[in-house]
């Protein structure tokens, strides 16, 4: 059988580290690097007597995020204490958001391949949630032993869990793509896949076309789009591959190895039922009164879909050179700063400058568009 007698289901869960100077529940810093401990305080480290402390900005993140995909912000919401038990959790419970989360559906739309045979799909979000990150284990230089780092517990991460709407690799790619220009967009997270700012988790199953929903295995901290694309490759693959071999797909929670190019199972998959998840009786509930959330929707930037759409309108730019020109908010802002020195009639040349020579050059140098020693009006006499 070939593998158009399946059809692909998957999900995200994409953990995006906020922007915030000191951590979620305490004032430690969030600064990435420093030498191991040097940043857990009395509550990361959990000892005896301590409570938590909401950090503000790390609630006007999530909202912000809740306003730039149309959700729902809850406006009460509530944490949980999620019970596990891992060297790196001191607490022995992670505080997150289970059955009330601040933010609520939503949708992105994502462009999924290139030239004509590329096409629009609408993806919809489950929820996001407000949580801490755990520390990290350290296993090297500890003659077999292991040393635990909790410079990172703590840490605010806005977990943002989509629908299981997409169909294949590509899609999956796509919509994290979308998502890590959105959040860094709207300033809410770096985007640094190397330091850990954004990690995926990609849940994927398989299943004959209008048959229910298939066993999902779950694919952890992806840290590239590339991995991505080929652990959720091969993972497809493989579960064909023991279906039609008369086997059958156990719930797992699996480790892609960039190296074999392969997944392989670290855990049987829990169930929500198995973390005890219950309100943190630490934590008073979160109310989101209207007049925060018009504040913040007051400072909001104009939203890429929207700026797309007006440079097609403004500009009469192709819907691909908007596309492109709204990659990134840097790259917006010299566009339009260009066209504003340049006059609106040659709005079309800025744009072929902009996407062309100075992106060449620049791609050549290693340079993000914000350090180009050409400004926009310096450009704009050019053109």
């Amino acid at each position: 059988m070939s593998r158009n007698d399946w059809e692909v289901v998957i999900g995200l869960e994409v953990h995006a580290q906020l922007t915030t100077a000191s951590k979620i529940f305490s004032g430690a810093s969030t600064a990435f690097g420093a030498e191991p401990n040097r940043q857990a305080c009395a509550v990361d480290l959990a000892l005896p007597g301590v409570l938590p402390v909401l950090n503000r900005g790390a609630v006007e993140r999530a909202i912000r995020f809740g306003l730039a995909i149309g959700a729902t912000v809850a406006p009460r919401s509530v944490f949980a204490r999620k019970n596990y038990f891992y060297p790196d959790l001191p607490k022995g419970y992670q505080i997150s958001q289970f059955e009330l989360p601040v933010v609520q559906g939503g949708t992105i739309t994502i462009r999924v391949g290139e030239g004509e045979k590329s096409y629009e799909k609408r993806v919809n979000l489950t929820r996001a949630h407000l949580e801490e990150d755990a520390g990290k284990s350290l296993h090297e230089d500890f003659h077999g032993m292991s040393g635990i780092d909790l410079n990172r517990a703590g840490t605010p991460l806005l977990e943002i869990v989509s629908e299981p709407d997409m169909r294949s690799s590509a899609e999956a790619v796509a919509y994290a793509r979308a998502l890590h220009a959105l959040v860094r967009w709207i300033e809410i997270c770096d985007g640094n896949m190397q330091e850990g700012s954004f990690r995926c988790d990609a849940n994927v199953s398989v299943r004959r076309p209008g048959a229910p929903l298939g066993t999902r295995r779950e694919i952890k901290n992806l840290n590239s789009f590339r991995f991505l694309q080929q652990a959720i490759d091969y993972e497809v693959q493989w579960q064909i591959d023991t279906l039609e071999d008369g086997g059958t797909i156990r719930q797992a929670t699996v480790l892609f190895d960039p190296d074999t190019g392969e997944t392989r199972v670290m855990r049987t998959k829990e169930d929500a039922h198995d973390y005890r998840y219950f309100p943190d009786p630490d934590l008073l509930p979160l109310e989101i009164p209207a007049e925060w959330l018009e504040r913040v929707s007051g400072e909001m930037p104009e939203l890429p879909a929207a700026m797309r759409q007006r440079f097609i309108d403004e500009f009469a730019l192709s819907d691909y050179d908007a596309a492109t020109l709204t990659a990134s908010r840097e790259m917006a802002a010299y566009f339009q700063s260009t066209v504003d020195a340049a006059g609106m009639t040659l709005a079309k040349p800025c744009a072929n400058w902009v996407m062309g020579d100075l992106a060449a050059r620049l791609n050549k140098a290693g340079l993000e568009i914000a350090d180009a020693p050409v400004g926009p009006q310096q450009l704009a006499r050019l053109v």
